[in-house]
């Protein structure tokens, strides 16, 4: 199963593909698409990530804790563990 990510920088209009990869099966897939993502989000701070997954797309929007950090919790939740 093929999955990529992205990100849609500030101020552009397409989606820049940072990475992608193949695996056997939807979870091993997810797996590798949201420990990208994570990395990505890192590395990029607050921008709108996007993943696809087979044919599962999803949007990220990280937000930010009280103190300011970013907050990943909501990037688990972006694809489903069973599809």
């Amino acid at each position: 199963m093929q999955w990529r990510v992205g990100v849609l920088r500030s101020g552009v209009e397409n989606i820049a593909w940072t990475d992608r990869g193949e695996e056997q099966d939807w979870p091993s897939a997810r797996v590798a698409a949201l420990a990208s993502l994570r990395a990505l989000v890192l590395e990029e701070g607050r921008q709108e990530y996007w993943l696809q997954v087979g044919d599962v797309d999803a949007i990220v929007h990280p937000g930010v804790d009280i103190e300011g950090r970013l907050n990943l919790s909501n990037v688990e939740g972006a694809l489903p563990l069973e599809r």
